[in-house]
């Protein structure tokens, strides 16, 4: 009796956390016009963690734009040796994020529910890279910040009108959003240029 109760539980739980994702990418899809919600395979995470690892060694303070449920922000923590503040503007995603940070004993990487821009803009720090999934009008509102941020490698959109120093293409996947396809590719931008 005990294991159908749990089993009924578990149920109930596995449908409430369907629905509100449901309801959230929804919510973020139609209403807010957010990407929708993908998450990062093995093949982005490990692009990202060897773009940082080989060409971003030093760095020791990532934030990431747009983490959903934080798994690439735990990922760059675990395998680089960089602090990672993973930023998430859902409370849901961001909850769920803050719990598996909890559970896995994550010390480098912590999740903050707030929008990234208030966030980057009142932080006292500069962070080495961002790492941002954000529509194309998100990601080239990070030009606004590039005082704060030296290396910007955006997920699958392009800054309008900044060439990237590389594009990586990960030759698998795509996202659609507002009717376009964008085929996964990481966009990386070199911020410091843009303060000389």
């Amino acid at each position: 009796m005990f294991w159908a109760y749990l089993l009924f539980v578990l149920f109930l739980i596995f449908y409430f956390f369907y629905f509100v994702k449901i309801f959230e990418h929804l919510y973020c899809s139609f209403i807010r016009r957010q990407v929708p919600f993908v998450p990062s395979d093995k093949i982005l995470r490990g692009a990202v963690v060897h773009e940082i690892n080989s060409c971003y060694k030093n760095a020791s303070r990532v934030i990431e734009v747009g983490s959903g449920f934080g798994g690439l922000a735990r990922y760059i923590a675990r395998n680089t040796n960089a602090n990672v503040v993973a930023l998430e503007n859902m409370i849901f995603s961001a909850s769920v994020s803050k719990f598996l940070d909890f559970i896995t004993f994550q010390k480098k990487s912590k999740t903050v529910w707030q929008d990234a821009f208030k966030y980057i803009e009142n932080s006292n720090h500069k962070f080495d890279v961002a790492v941002a999934y954000l529509g194309p009008d998100g990601t080239a509102r990070l030009i606004d910040y590039a005082d704060k941020i030296d290396v910007l490698i955006s997920l699958n959109f392009q800054v309008d009108n900044l060439k990237p120093i590389k594009v990586i293409d990960l030759k698998s996947g795509c996202v659609y959003y507002n009717r376009k396809k964008y085929p996964n590719k990481l966009f990386v931008y070199d911020f410091r240029k843009l303060r000389k």
